[in-house]
Protein backbone atom coordinates (compact mmCIF):
# COMPACT_ATOMS: atom_id res chain seq x y z
CA UNK A 1 0.00 0.00 0.00
CA UNK A 2 2.86 2.40 0.77
CA UNK A 3 4.39 1.68 -2.62
CA UNK A 4 1.06 2.36 -4.32
CA UNK A 5 0.69 5.63 -2.45
CA UNK A 6 4.20 6.69 -3.39
CA UNK A 7 3.46 5.99 -7.06
CA UNK A 8 0.23 8.01 -6.81
CA UNK A 9 2.10 10.89 -5.22
CA UNK A 10 4.77 10.90 -7.91
CA UNK A 11 2.12 10.85 -10.61
CA UNK A 12 0.36 13.76 -8.88
CA UNK A 13 3.53 15.87 -8.86
CA UNK A 14 4.21 14.95 -12.50
CA UNK A 15 0.65 16.02 -13.31
CA UNK A 16 1.41 19.40 -11.82
CA UNK A 17 4.46 19.70 -14.02
CA UNK A 18 2.51 18.79 -17.14
CA UNK A 19 -0.21 21.28 -16.29
CA UNK A 20 2.16 24.07 -15.30
CA UNK A 21 5.36 23.33 -17.22
CA UNK A 22 4.74 26.30 -19.49
CA UNK A 23 4.59 28.70 -16.57
CA UNK A 24 8.27 29.58 -16.62
CA UNK A 25 8.81 29.56 -20.37
CA UNK A 26 5.67 31.22 -21.69
CA UNK A 27 3.39 32.06 -18.77
CA UNK A 28 2.30 35.68 -18.41
CA UNK A 29 3.84 36.86 -21.73
CA UNK A 30 7.40 35.91 -20.75
CA UNK A 31 9.80 34.44 -23.25
CA UNK A 32 11.85 32.54 -20.75
CA UNK A 33 13.87 29.35 -20.97
CA UNK A 34 12.68 25.77 -20.93
CA UNK A 35 12.50 24.29 -17.45
CA UNK A 36 14.91 21.49 -18.30
CA UNK A 37 17.50 23.99 -19.54
CA UNK A 38 17.18 25.88 -16.24
CA UNK A 39 17.72 22.81 -14.10
CA UNK A 40 20.63 21.75 -16.29
CA UNK A 41 22.47 24.98 -15.63
CA UNK A 42 21.20 28.50 -15.07
CA UNK A 43 22.58 31.21 -17.34
CA UNK A 44 22.72 34.91 -16.53
CA UNK A 45 20.24 35.94 -19.27
CA UNK A 46 17.77 33.31 -18.04
CA UNK A 47 17.75 34.52 -14.43
CA UNK A 48 15.46 37.58 -14.69
CA UNK A 49 13.06 35.62 -16.89
CA UNK A 50 12.83 32.83 -14.34
CA UNK A 51 12.36 35.24 -11.44
CA UNK A 52 9.63 37.09 -13.35
CA UNK A 53 7.94 33.80 -14.22
CA UNK A 54 7.89 32.67 -10.60
CA UNK A 55 6.45 35.98 -9.41
CA UNK A 56 3.81 35.83 -12.14
CA UNK A 57 2.81 32.25 -11.42
CA UNK A 58 2.34 32.96 -7.72
CA UNK A 59 -0.90 34.67 -8.75
CA UNK A 60 -2.42 31.54 -10.25
CA UNK A 61 -5.70 30.63 -8.50
CA UNK A 62 -5.12 33.34 -5.92
CA UNK A 63 -8.79 34.29 -6.20
CA UNK A 64 -9.95 30.70 -5.58
CA UNK A 65 -7.72 30.40 -2.55
CA UNK A 66 -8.80 33.75 -1.04
CA UNK A 67 -12.46 33.06 -1.79
CA UNK A 68 -12.38 29.61 -0.20
CA UNK A 69 -10.68 30.81 2.97
CA UNK A 70 -12.93 33.87 3.22
CA UNK A 71 -16.11 31.84 2.80
CA UNK A 72 -15.23 29.27 5.47
CA UNK A 73 -14.19 32.16 7.73
CA UNK A 74 -17.50 33.98 7.02
CA UNK A 75 -15.80 37.13 5.84
CA UNK A 76 -18.15 37.00 2.90
CA UNK A 77 -20.43 34.82 0.83
CA UNK A 78 -19.34 33.90 -2.68
CA UNK A 79 -22.17 33.60 -5.18
CA UNK A 80 -21.65 31.92 -8.54
CA UNK A 81 -24.76 30.70 -10.28
CA UNK A 82 -22.78 28.15 -12.29
CA UNK A 83 -21.30 26.51 -9.19
CA UNK A 84 -23.41 26.03 -6.05
CA UNK A 85 -20.47 24.62 -4.09
CA UNK A 86 -19.57 28.11 -2.89
CA UNK A 87 -22.76 28.26 -0.87
CA UNK A 88 -22.94 24.49 -0.49
CA UNK A 89 -19.80 22.54 0.43
CA UNK A 90 -17.87 25.46 1.89
CA UNK A 91 -20.72 26.56 4.14
CA UNK A 92 -22.06 23.16 5.16
CA UNK A 93 -18.55 22.00 6.00
CA UNK A 94 -18.81 18.89 3.84
CA UNK A 95 -15.76 19.25 1.64
CA UNK A 96 -14.90 17.21 -1.44
CA UNK A 97 -11.24 16.19 -1.74
CA UNK A 98 -11.46 16.40 -5.52
CA UNK A 99 -13.16 19.81 -5.77
CA UNK A 100 -11.67 22.90 -7.39
CA UNK A 101 -11.55 24.86 -4.12
CA UNK A 102 -8.66 22.70 -2.88
CA UNK A 103 -7.17 20.98 -5.94
CA UNK A 104 -6.50 24.13 -7.96
CA UNK A 105 -4.88 26.29 -5.23
CA UNK A 106 -2.92 23.24 -4.08
CA UNK A 107 -1.64 22.55 -7.59
CA UNK A 108 -0.85 26.19 -8.21
CA UNK A 109 1.18 26.59 -5.04
CA UNK A 110 3.17 23.40 -5.55
CA UNK A 111 3.84 24.33 -9.18
CA UNK A 112 5.58 27.48 -7.94
CA UNK A 113 7.50 25.43 -5.37
CA UNK A 114 8.65 23.21 -8.23
CA UNK A 115 9.76 26.22 -10.26
CA UNK A 116 11.80 27.43 -7.28
CA UNK A 117 13.38 23.99 -6.93
CA UNK A 118 14.28 24.01 -10.63
CA UNK A 119 15.90 27.41 -10.17
CA UNK A 120 17.92 26.10 -7.22
CA UNK A 121 18.94 23.02 -9.20
CA UNK A 122 19.98 25.20 -12.12
CA UNK A 123 22.04 27.37 -9.80
CA UNK A 124 23.78 24.30 -8.42
CA UNK A 125 24.59 23.09 -11.95
CA UNK A 126 25.51 26.45 -13.45
CA UNK A 127 28.77 27.17 -15.22
CA UNK A 128 27.95 30.89 -15.21
CA UNK A 129 30.28 33.21 -13.32
CA UNK A 130 27.82 34.21 -10.61
CA UNK A 131 29.52 35.73 -7.59
CA UNK A 132 28.98 34.24 -4.14
CA UNK A 133 26.72 37.21 -3.30
CA UNK A 134 24.65 36.66 -6.44
CA UNK A 135 24.25 32.98 -5.65
CA UNK A 136 23.15 33.85 -2.12
CA UNK A 137 20.58 36.30 -3.47
CA UNK A 138 19.15 33.69 -5.84
CA UNK A 139 18.95 31.05 -3.10
CA UNK A 140 17.37 33.54 -0.70
CA UNK A 141 14.74 34.54 -3.24
CA UNK A 142 13.84 30.97 -4.23
CA UNK A 143 13.58 29.68 -0.67
CA UNK A 144 11.56 32.69 0.51
CA UNK A 145 9.01 32.18 -2.25
CA UNK A 146 8.92 28.43 -1.55
CA UNK A 147 8.21 29.15 2.08
CA UNK A 148 5.38 31.53 1.17
CA UNK A 149 3.73 28.95 -1.06
CA UNK A 150 4.14 26.11 1.43
CA UNK A 151 2.75 28.22 4.27
CA UNK A 152 -0.31 29.01 2.17
CA UNK A 153 -0.98 25.31 1.56
CA UNK A 154 -0.34 24.46 5.20
CA UNK A 155 -2.82 27.02 6.50
CA UNK A 156 -5.48 25.44 4.29
CA UNK A 157 -4.75 21.78 5.16
CA UNK A 158 -3.83 22.46 8.81
CA UNK A 159 -3.61 19.20 10.82
CA UNK A 160 -3.73 17.12 7.64
CA UNK A 161 -0.17 18.29 7.10
CA UNK A 162 1.78 18.81 3.89
CA UNK A 163 4.94 17.75 2.12
CA UNK A 164 7.68 20.37 2.38
CA UNK A 165 10.31 18.32 0.53
CA UNK A 166 9.23 17.80 -3.07
CA UNK A 167 12.48 18.64 -4.86
CA UNK A 168 12.95 15.07 -6.11
CA UNK A 169 9.78 13.84 -7.79
CA UNK A 170 11.15 10.28 -7.68
CA UNK A 171 11.66 10.45 -3.92
CA UNK A 172 9.11 12.78 -2.35
CA UNK A 173 9.43 13.67 1.29
CA UNK A 174 6.83 12.34 3.70
CA UNK A 175 3.86 14.34 4.88
CA UNK A 176 4.78 16.43 7.90
CA UNK A 177 2.40 17.31 10.71
CA UNK A 178 1.15 20.87 10.99
CA UNK A 179 3.68 21.69 13.72
CA UNK A 180 6.48 19.91 11.92
CA UNK A 181 5.78 21.61 8.62
CA UNK A 182 5.53 25.00 10.31
CA UNK A 183 8.97 24.45 11.83
CA UNK A 184 10.36 23.39 8.44
CA UNK A 185 8.94 26.53 6.82
CA UNK A 186 10.37 28.81 9.49
CA UNK A 187 13.75 27.11 9.17
CA UNK A 188 13.60 27.64 5.40
CA UNK A 189 12.78 31.32 5.91
CA UNK A 190 15.64 31.78 8.37
CA UNK A 191 18.11 30.12 5.99
CA UNK A 192 16.84 32.30 3.16
CA UNK A 193 17.17 35.42 5.32
CA UNK A 194 20.84 34.64 5.93
CA UNK A 195 21.38 34.38 2.17
CA UNK A 196 19.44 37.57 1.46
CA UNK A 197 21.38 39.46 4.10
CA UNK A 198 24.64 38.65 2.35
CA UNK A 199 23.36 38.68 -1.22
CA UNK A 200 20.72 41.41 -1.36
CA UNK A 201 17.91 41.44 -3.90
CA UNK A 202 17.85 39.45 -7.10
CA UNK A 203 16.29 41.26 -10.06
CA UNK A 204 13.54 41.86 -10.85
CA UNK A 205 11.61 42.62 -7.68
CA UNK A 206 8.04 43.79 -8.23
CA UNK A 207 6.79 43.20 -4.68
CA UNK A 208 7.19 46.72 -3.32
CA UNK A 209 9.62 45.81 -0.52
CA UNK A 210 12.97 44.01 -0.52
CA UNK A 211 12.94 40.23 -0.53
CA UNK A 212 14.60 40.28 2.91
CA UNK A 213 11.91 42.56 4.33
CA UNK A 214 9.24 40.32 2.80
CA UNK A 215 10.97 37.26 4.24
CA UNK A 216 11.07 38.71 7.75
CA UNK A 217 7.44 39.82 7.62
CA UNK A 218 6.43 36.35 6.50
CA UNK A 219 8.56 34.85 9.27
CA UNK A 220 6.73 36.97 11.83
CA UNK A 221 3.40 35.66 10.51
CA UNK A 222 4.53 32.03 10.67
CA UNK A 223 6.06 32.52 14.12
CA UNK A 224 2.74 33.90 15.40
CA UNK A 225 1.05 30.73 14.15
CA UNK A 226 3.62 28.81 16.16
CA UNK A 227 3.14 31.00 19.23
CA UNK A 228 6.82 32.02 19.21
CA UNK A 229 6.45 35.69 20.05
CA UNK A 230 10.17 36.26 20.61
CA UNK A 231 10.73 35.29 16.98
CA UNK A 232 7.80 37.46 15.90
CA UNK A 233 9.44 40.52 17.44
CA UNK A 234 12.90 39.64 16.18
CA UNK A 235 11.64 39.13 12.63
CA UNK A 236 9.56 42.31 12.69
CA UNK A 237 12.65 44.33 13.59
CA UNK A 238 14.17 43.37 10.22
CA UNK A 239 10.94 43.68 8.22
CA UNK A 240 9.29 46.70 6.61
CA UNK A 241 7.10 47.40 9.65
CA UNK A 242 6.72 51.14 10.19
CA UNK A 243 4.48 52.47 12.96
CA UNK A 244 4.35 55.91 11.33
CA UNK A 245 4.17 54.64 7.75
CA UNK A 246 1.42 53.84 5.26
CA UNK A 247 -0.57 50.89 6.57
CA UNK A 248 -0.99 49.64 3.01
CA UNK A 249 2.73 49.55 2.28
CA UNK A 250 4.06 46.06 1.77
CA UNK A 251 4.47 43.17 -0.64
CA UNK A 252 1.91 42.85 -3.43
CA UNK A 253 0.88 40.66 -6.32
CA UNK A 254 0.87 42.83 -9.45
CA UNK A 255 -1.65 42.64 -12.31
CA UNK A 256 -1.93 44.21 -15.76
CA UNK A 257 -4.28 44.28 -18.71
CA UNK A 258 -1.49 43.79 -21.24
CA UNK A 259 -1.84 40.80 -23.51
CA UNK A 260 -0.62 37.60 -21.90
CA UNK A 261 -0.61 39.07 -18.40
CA UNK A 262 -3.22 38.43 -15.71
CA UNK A 263 -6.12 40.42 -14.29
CA UNK A 264 -7.10 40.67 -10.65
CA UNK A 265 -9.99 38.24 -10.41
CA UNK A 266 -10.78 39.36 -6.88
CA UNK A 267 -12.31 42.48 -8.41
CA UNK A 268 -16.04 42.53 -9.08
CA UNK A 269 -17.95 45.67 -10.00
CA UNK A 270 -20.45 47.05 -7.51
CA UNK A 271 -23.98 45.64 -7.69
CA UNK A 272 -22.76 42.41 -9.26
CA UNK A 273 -25.46 39.85 -9.94
CA UNK A 274 -25.80 36.33 -8.59
CA UNK A 275 -23.85 35.11 -11.61
CA UNK A 276 -20.70 36.27 -9.81
CA UNK A 277 -20.70 38.25 -6.59
CA UNK A 278 -18.95 38.57 -3.27
CA UNK A 279 -21.33 39.66 -0.51
CA UNK A 280 -19.97 40.85 2.83
CA UNK A 281 -21.28 38.71 5.65
CA UNK A 282 -24.01 40.63 7.50
CA UNK A 283 -22.18 40.14 10.80
CA UNK A 284 -19.15 42.01 9.43
CA UNK A 285 -21.40 44.97 8.69
CA UNK A 286 -23.43 44.79 11.89
CA UNK A 287 -20.56 44.22 14.35
CA UNK A 288 -18.42 47.19 13.32
CA UNK A 289 -17.82 50.02 15.76
CA UNK A 290 -19.54 53.26 14.80
CA UNK A 291 -17.23 55.33 12.64
CA UNK A 292 -14.85 52.49 11.74
CA UNK A 293 -13.59 53.48 8.28
CA UNK A 294 -12.57 49.90 7.58
CA UNK A 295 -16.25 49.16 7.04
CA UNK A 296 -15.80 50.94 3.70
CA UNK A 297 -14.52 47.62 2.37
CA UNK A 298 -18.19 46.59 2.26
CA UNK A 299 -20.28 48.91 0.06
CA UNK A 300 -24.08 49.15 0.20
CA UNK A 301 -25.77 47.67 -2.87
CA UNK A 302 -27.78 50.45 -4.51
CA UNK A 303 -29.41 47.89 -6.82
CA UNK A 304 -30.97 46.16 -3.83
CA UNK A 305 -30.10 43.09 -1.72
CA UNK A 306 -28.96 39.91 -3.40
CA UNK A 307 -31.15 36.97 -2.44
CA UNK A 308 -29.73 33.53 -3.10
CA UNK A 309 -29.29 30.05 -1.61
CA UNK A 310 -31.67 30.67 1.32
CA UNK A 311 -29.22 33.13 2.86
CA UNK A 312 -30.28 36.42 4.40
CA UNK A 313 -30.43 38.82 1.45
CA UNK A 314 -26.99 40.38 1.13
CA UNK A 315 -26.93 44.17 1.35
CA UNK A 316 -23.23 44.97 0.92
CA UNK A 317 -20.71 44.11 -1.80
CA UNK A 318 -17.09 43.33 -0.96
CA UNK A 319 -15.23 46.21 -2.58
CA UNK A 320 -11.54 46.21 -1.70
CA UNK A 321 -10.29 46.45 -5.28
CA UNK A 322 -11.64 49.15 -7.58
CA UNK A 323 -10.33 47.73 -10.85
CA UNK A 324 -9.15 44.50 -12.42
CA UNK A 325 -5.54 45.69 -12.37
CA UNK A 326 -5.39 46.71 -8.70
CA UNK A 327 -2.57 44.93 -6.82
CA UNK A 328 -3.38 42.39 -4.12
CA UNK A 329 -1.49 42.38 -0.85
CA UNK A 330 0.61 39.41 0.17
CA UNK A 331 1.52 41.01 3.49
CA UNK A 332 1.01 44.63 4.52
CA UNK A 333 2.35 47.00 7.15
CA UNK A 334 -1.03 46.92 8.90
CA UNK A 335 -0.71 43.17 9.49
CA UNK A 336 2.84 43.58 10.81
CA UNK A 337 1.75 46.24 13.30
CA UNK A 338 -1.03 43.95 14.51
CA UNK A 339 1.47 41.09 14.84
CA UNK A 340 3.60 43.41 16.97
CA UNK A 341 0.57 44.10 19.16
CA UNK A 342 -0.16 40.39 19.47
CA UNK A 343 3.42 39.56 20.40
CA UNK A 344 3.44 42.24 23.13
CA UNK A 345 -0.10 41.72 24.40
CA UNK A 346 0.91 39.75 27.50
CA UNK A 347 4.54 40.69 28.08
CA UNK A 348 4.43 44.41 27.23
CA UNK A 349 0.84 45.67 27.15
CA UNK A 350 1.88 49.29 26.76
CA UNK A 351 3.54 48.57 23.42
CA UNK A 352 0.55 46.48 22.39
CA UNK A 353 -1.80 49.41 23.10
CA UNK A 354 0.45 51.77 21.15
CA UNK A 355 0.35 49.48 18.10
CA UNK A 356 -3.39 48.90 18.31
CA UNK A 357 -3.95 52.66 18.55
CA UNK A 358 -1.92 53.24 15.39
CA UNK A 359 -4.33 51.00 13.51
CA UNK A 360 -7.47 52.33 15.19
CA UNK A 361 -6.55 55.97 14.68
CA UNK A 362 -5.94 55.30 10.98
CA UNK A 363 -9.47 53.86 10.84
CA UNK A 364 -10.94 57.02 12.42
CA UNK A 365 -11.37 55.47 15.88
CA UNK A 366 -10.18 56.62 19.28
CA UNK A 367 -7.56 54.98 21.43
CA UNK A 368 -8.33 51.74 23.18
CA UNK A 369 -8.89 52.05 26.93
CA UNK A 370 -5.74 51.56 29.02
CA UNK A 371 -5.32 47.86 29.67
CA UNK A 372 -7.88 47.13 26.97
CA UNK A 373 -5.78 45.05 24.60
CA UNK A 374 -6.88 41.47 25.03
CA UNK A 375 -7.72 38.60 22.69
CA UNK A 376 -11.15 40.03 21.87
CA UNK A 377 -9.68 43.41 21.00
CA UNK A 378 -6.91 41.87 18.91
CA UNK A 379 -9.34 39.71 16.94
CA UNK A 380 -11.67 42.63 16.31
CA UNK A 381 -8.88 44.78 14.92
CA UNK A 382 -7.52 41.94 12.78
CA UNK A 383 -11.01 41.16 11.47
CA UNK A 384 -11.58 44.68 10.17
CA UNK A 385 -8.02 45.53 9.16
CA UNK A 386 -7.44 42.27 7.28
CA UNK A 387 -10.96 41.71 5.96
CA UNK A 388 -11.15 39.35 2.97
CA UNK A 389 -7.41 38.70 3.00
CA UNK A 390 -7.81 35.12 4.26
CA UNK A 391 -6.87 35.69 7.90
CA UNK A 392 -10.07 35.50 9.97
CA UNK A 393 -10.58 31.75 9.58
CA UNK A 394 -6.94 31.11 10.54
CA UNK A 395 -7.17 33.52 13.48
CA UNK A 396 -10.32 31.98 14.94
CA UNK A 397 -8.82 28.52 14.54
CA UNK A 398 -5.49 29.33 16.18
CA UNK A 399 -7.22 31.01 19.11
CA UNK A 400 -9.67 28.12 19.50
CA UNK A 401 -12.73 30.21 18.66
CA UNK A 402 -14.14 28.70 15.49
CA UNK A 403 -17.10 27.09 17.24
CA UNK A 404 -17.85 30.19 19.25
CA UNK A 405 -17.67 32.78 16.48
CA UNK A 406 -18.35 31.23 13.09
CA UNK A 407 -21.90 32.15 12.15
CA UNK A 408 -24.19 29.26 11.17
CA UNK A 409 -26.36 30.98 8.58
CA UNK A 410 -28.79 28.18 7.70
CA UNK A 411 -29.93 24.87 9.16
CA UNK A 412 -27.45 22.26 7.98
CA UNK A 413 -24.51 24.64 7.69
CA UNK A 414 -21.33 23.74 9.55
CA UNK A 415 -17.79 24.73 10.39
CA UNK A 416 -14.67 23.93 8.39
CA UNK A 417 -11.52 23.35 10.41
CA UNK A 418 -9.24 22.28 7.56
CA UNK A 419 -9.30 21.41 3.88
CA UNK A 420 -8.75 17.80 2.81
CA UNK A 421 -5.64 16.46 1.14
CA UNK A 422 -6.45 16.34 -2.60
CA UNK A 423 -7.63 12.93 -3.75
CA UNK A 424 -4.82 12.48 -6.27
CA UNK A 425 -2.13 13.15 -3.70
CA UNK A 426 -0.88 9.78 -2.44
CA UNK A 427 -0.33 10.15 1.27
CA UNK A 428 1.57 7.56 3.23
Amino acid sequence: MKTLNKIKAILFILTLLVGYSCSIEDGRNLNGPQTNSISGGLSRPELPQVVSGILADMRDRLHTQRDAMSVVGRDYWRHQSSDPRWTGDLMTGTLDDNAFYITTPYAGRYAVVKECNLLLQGLENTTESFTDAEKAAIRGFANTIKAHELLTVLTMLYQNGIRTDVADTENLGDFESYDGALTSIINLLNTAATDLTSGGDVAPNTLGVSYLEFNRGLTARAAAYQGDYNLVLSALSDSFMDMSGDLNAGAYFQFAAAGGDALNQLFFALNSTAANARIAHPDFVNSAEAGDARLDKAVFRTSGPLDIADLTPGTHDVYIYQSSVDPVGMIRNEELILLYAEANMISNPGDAEMAINVVRNAAGLGNVAPGGVDEDRLLYERRYSLFAEGHRWIDLRRFGRLNAEIIIDRPGDGIVTEFPIPQNEGQE
